[in-house]
């Protein structure tokens, strides 16, 4: 136990540092974060026999995050997201049909998909937390406090609703949900999760200019959405019965455990802010 919270009060020192430094930093960590995480994924897939292009998954998965950092750098670039995925599909299948004319069949149409996969959950959704920096950085370029609590967001929505959950379950827990994915989650703790993450969203509001009534809902959305990331990674390493996606971090797992639900929560924020365009009213 002391090893795990020493290991988790660097990892935070490290994520809050980098974020205050923001730009390029923020970049590198998603970057390494984004290669560890898909690694990981491959790996886990050929523990089910399936040959995934870990290579290929890879390079397509940090081009997503690559691509939204260009919106600072190159902002009348007029790359998007379906331009890569239309690039991604048409190489995949022009792998297929290689395979087919030479007859010669390394990879199945279920080992592609799955590579296609890796890159959309893990890169993709990964690449939101920089559009959203770039939204941040224009609403306040010149508040540093302001602009990086906007980034802070889908951490609280994901880790707050964890702490939140934690704390809840271990006193009023009761009713256990899906025990065959987390046997010790509860509807008590899931509820206390969402709720903790909605008041801090509420002071959060005050701070970075935002409805408080639309950041009390974001906050319950974005909760579920983290929770529902949490259970989906759990499934999917029940699916290939193992008990952490890695080892890297000593008493946490490896880094999909860590990042699970708040890659949920990424996408939920960014479309938050672009739906509803709260700083405009």
């Amino acid at each position: 136990m002391k090893t795990k919270i020493t290991v988790g009060l660097l990892l935070a020192a490290l994520v809050v540092t980098l974020l205050y430094l923001g730009g390029v930093y923020i970049l590198g960590l998603l970057v390494i974060g984004a290669i560890m995480g898909m690694w990981e994924y491959y790996g886990l897939l050929r523990l089910k026999n399936i040959k995934t292009m870990s290579g290929l998954g890879i390079a397509f998965g940090l081009i997503f995050i690559f691509l939204a950092y260009s919106e600072r750098t190159a902002p009348n670039w007029r790359g998007s997201m379906g331009t890569v995925v239309t690039i991604y599909v048409f190489s995949i299948l022009v792998i297929q049909f290689w395979q087919i004319v030479t007859h010669r069949m390394k990879y199945s149409m279920v080992d592609m998909a799955a590579t296609v996969f890796g890159s959309l959950y893990i890169g993709a959704f990964m690449s939101f937390f920089v559009l959203l920096m770039n939204m941040s950085d224009a609403q306040f370029p010149h508040d540093r406090l302001q602009n990086r609590l906007v980034l802070f967001l889908p951490m609280f929505a994901a880790w707050g609703s964890d702490v939140g959950a934690y704390f809840v379950g271990s006193f009023f827990g009761r009713s256990r949900i899906f025990p065959d994915l987390s046997p010790k989650k509860t509807l008590e703790g899931c509820v206390g999760g969402m709720l903790f993450a909605m008041f801090g969203f509420c002071i959060l509001s005050f701070f970075i200019k935002i409805p408080f009534f639309q950041a009390l809902i974001l906050g319950g959305v974005a909760s579920v959405f983290g929770q529902v990331g949490d259970l989906s990674e759990s499934a999917f390493k029940r699916e290939v019965n193992v008990k952490d996606s890695g080892r890297i971090f000593a008493g946490h797992g490896g880094f999909l455990d860590r990042v699970d639900s708040f890659l949920f929560t990424l996408p939920v924020i960014y479309h938050y802010f672009l739906w509803f365009q709260p700083w405009k009213h």
